[in-house]
């Protein structure tokens, strides 16, 4: 109950931010796009794993997280991708608030990082992958070369900084933990439709179907 009131309060003040960062993406229908190379195993289903893997990176970010470079790159390319992937039809089970949430989540992370909040989320999501891929093999350098002025104004080095002390991120706590419980639920009650039409059994990390009512 907490965290969903927290998300109602932050949203407002992130209007303004979102409007900036994703207004090209409201002029135009959303289309998928693959998930860049690196930040998710190749072998798992994207938007399920994208959820997981976002609300496992965030959680604690309300407080900051320090000294962790790679897995805020991780978290701001996939919430990039995410952004614009909810917008797609396979999402719509999942309530505008939520879905809206994740948006506000990826502005305040490009102001987190400096990031031009204009930028496409495509361009944008590859060379954050291209960076967390750097970091996780230590080449600093290269990390660096793969966040263009273009994008990060600041430059590469500067937004390495950023990346290792992005300062507190409550929205992309909230928003990414209250997503994951949706998406947990409606796999619970098979509450997909066409899409994601079973709930994911207990071998895979899910707890299977529940009776609906409880």
């Amino acid at each position: 109950m907490l965290r969903r009131r927290a998300l109602f309060l932050i949203a407002p003040m992130a209007l303004g931010a979102a409007g900036l960062g994703g207004c090209a993406e409201l002029r135009q229908p959303n289309i998928a796009w693959p998930l860049p190379p690196g930040l998710l195993p190749p072998e798992q289903e994207a938007g399920r794993a994208a959820v997981a893997a976002l609300a496992q990176d965030l959680s604690g970010a309300s407080n900051g997280i320090r000294g962790e470079p790679a897995r805020i790159a991780r978290a701001a390319g996939l919430l990039e991708w995410m952004a614009v992937e909810l917008g797609t039809p396979r999402w719509i089970p999942v309530p505008a608030d939520i879905r809206g949430g994740i948006g506000l989540a990826r502005d305040e992370m490009r102001g987190a990082l400096g990031a031009d909040p204009l930028a496409d989320s495509p361009r944008m999501a590859a060379a954050l992958a291209a960076a967390h891929r750097a970091l996780r093999a230590g080449n600093r350098r290269a990390a660096a070369a793969a966040l263009p002025a273009a994008l990060f104004p600041r430059g590469g080095e500067a937004t390495l900084l950023r990346l290792n002390d992005p300062g507190p991120l409550p929205q992309g706590e909230i928003s990414t933990a209250a997503l994951a419980e949706r998406v947990r639920a409606l796999d619970e009650v098979n509450g997909w439709g066409a899409d994601f039409d079973s709930p994911v059994p207990a071998d895979r990390g899910g707890r299977g179907p529940i009776p609906f009512g409880l």
